[in-house]
């Protein structure tokens, strides 16, 4: 008994970084900006957001934070473009956006909700091979909600966004019914959780996914960058798997290459979709063409899985992977006088690994844990009914929210160990109370906390975020963001100035009598404002912002059922230099 070679050693997960590069000293360019939700006008944690020059290649991608928050710094003057995704959101992208030498951009971008069920989406009848270029409908629509997943796992992965505590395994196991014979563990932390090192997709593309070197084979597997690269798009098709193939809840997207090449083994899989969500669940492919005798005793017990898990704050990271690989042998045997040589599977190797814990690097808070715990709970007033339709419950300082159900109650799965503020966003509030702290909860991994919340006082919170102790009754705040015109370029440093009327009485009671009022700010970095103390009575007040040919106004009203009120202000025309 002869065995083929030695055994197949490390399976590989290809991954390139794409972390923005570092601008030089001497560079002074940056196009900063912040990605707001169009229904609740809220900073959107968690949205990809990437740079392109004029000629669309891509330059540099960020991940925004808590603050929906992003900053491109550019080398070099000249006109770029922006794009915002997000898992159920619609994509935006923000193009012809000139910057010159030594300024700052500062952009506001609005996504929308964009329904993503898959359900009732079915193979075509023809079963043909789409090529990205040319996807049928459905075929891209599911393709773009892959992407999006694919493109913020492969930030997450390449970027050093988290510090990975990860466990990794090499088991034995038996052809057929893969019961584990043996297997070896190891554990270390890393920024980067790539596995091992990576291999150019082109070098793939080129040679194949199996290689063969002194030690024996190594197999490789496609991670998210690989199948988001051109590269790769141009030389497979990708088609619907059908329904009745499929699990009831999952939708099927097959690759696999153009053209069959049978001197080197090529790859095919399919990337398995929530028909409720559209989320991306996992990633399985198998070989075309093993080496050798390896070919001959297939098996579709060959090849890889990776695990997609989507985090509270909507980011997404590769939680477990493996692959297996085969062990073969040849054996000989006597027919009719000669020796035939037959290989057969032996054994089959799986390498994997799996994510125990990632902490943010920056700030050093766990973002996912194996093994998670759940916050549940009501909102409702004291001794009163539960709020009103269109609350929401927020962890304070993570960019986490949840909807409340038609009863007041609420519940956030999956989170880390640790100690969580919660806050409840009032619909009437704008947003104001998102850092306002109602209770603690503390978690543990695999329990369910139970929190009870009763909403705050408007005062209060209007008094907080307006940075004053009491607050005057019949008042509210404006806020909103100014552009410069016919753009969603934010527009800084603008004097914006609410005005209005308060009426009294002359000496003696008479009459009435007007006196004009006014508040006024200057709008920040993003072109954002608040302005405090602006009169709840249904009082109309006009907000303006700009000066001379550029001002723009429009009215407001404010009530004590609804003391905050969100604008947007388009200037006129682009203002003097300096004024933005």
């Amino acid at each position: 008994m002869n065995i083929d070679s030695a055994p197949p050693i490390a399976a590989v997960l290809t991954c390139l970084a794409l972390a923005p590069h570092p601008a030089t000293e001497a560079s002074a360019q940056v196009i900063r900006g912040v990605v707001v939700d169009s229904a609740s006008q809220q900073p959107l944690p968690a949205v990809l957001v990437s740079l392109a020059d004029s000629a669309d290649r891509s330059l540099q991608r960020f991940l925004a934070g808590a603050t929906g928050e992003f900053q491109f710094l550019i080398p070099r003057p000249g006109r770029y473009s922006v794009q915002a995704e997000r898992l159920g959101m619609k994509t935006e992208t923000v193009e012809h956006i000139d910057v010159a030498a030594d300024k700052t951009v500062s952009l506001r971008i609005i996504l929308t909700h964009l329904p993503i069920t898959l359900e009732g989406i079915e193979a075509s009848g023809d079963r043909r091979c789409e090529l990205p270029r040319d996807l049928g409908l459905e075929t891209a629509r599911v393709w773009e909600e892959a992407r999006k997943v694919l493109g913020a796992a492969d930030f997450t992965s390449s970027a050093d966004v988290y510090v990975y505590d990860l466990g990794k395994y090499v088991r034995e196991l038996e052809p057929g019914s893969l019961k584990i014979l043996s297997e070896s563990h190891s554990f270390w932390s890393t920024v980067n959780e790539r596995p091992i090192e990576s291999r150019p997709v082109e070098v793939l593309l080129a040679g194949g996914w199996v290689s063969r070197e002194p030690e024996g084979h190594r197999y490789f597997g496609p991670d998210a960058h690989v199948l988001l690269s051109d590269e790769f798009l141009d030389t497979h098709c990708m088609q619907l798997r059908a329904r009745d193939e499929s699990p009831p809840n999952l939708v099927g997207l097959e690759f696999r290459p153009v053209r069959i090449q049978s001197r080197r083994t090529q790859i095919r899989g399919v990337l398995w979709l929530s028909r409720e969500t559209g989320g991306l669940e996992w990633l399985e492919f198998g070989y075309l063409n093993l080496p050798g005798p390896a070919e001959e005793a297939k098996s579709d017990q060959i090849g890889g899985r990776v695990e997609f898990r989507g985090l509270p704050d909507g980011s997404w990271i590769v939680s477990k992977w493996h692959i297996r690989m085969p062990r073969v042998v040849e054996e000989v045997r006597r027919v009719l006088h000669y020796n035939v040589r037959r290989p057969r599977l032996k054994g089959i190797v799986e390498e994997g690994g799996w994510v125990l814990e990632a902490r943010s690097r920056e700030t050093g808070n766990i973002a996912f844990a194996e093994h998670g715990g759940v916050i549940a709970g009501q909102v409702r007033e004291m001794g009163g009914p539960e709020p009103g339709p269109g609350g929401r419950v927020a962890l304070v300082g993570t960019g986490v929210a949840v909807d409340l159900d038609p009863g007041g109650r609420f519940m956030i799965p999956r989170l880390p160990e640790g100690t969580y503020q919660l806050s409840y966003l009032h619909p009437s509030l704008g947003g104001l109370d998102r850092n306002y702290a109602l209770a603690d909860a503390i978690v543990r991994s695999g329990d369910t906390t139970s929190v009870h919340l009763q909403p705050a006082n408007p005062h209060a919170v209007l008094a907080r975020a307006c940075g004053l102790e009491d607050w005057a009754p019949w008042t509210g705040v404006v806020q909103g963001h100014v552009l410069l015109p016919g753009s969603r370029v934010a527009a800084s440093g603008i004097t914006v100035v609410a005005e209005w009327e308060e009426w009294g009485t002359t000496v003696g009671g008479a009459w009435p009598r007007g006196r004009a009022m006014h508040v006024a700010t200057e709008t920040n970095a993003l072109g954002a404002f608040r302005l405090c103390g602006v009169p709840a009575d249904l009082t109309s007040v006009e907000v303006s912002a700009g000066e001379g040919r550029d001002r723009v106004t429009l009215n407001a009203t404010l009530s004590e059922e609804k003391p905050v009120v969100k604008i947007t202000l388009e200037l006129a025309r682009v203002p003097p230099e300096g004024g933005r």
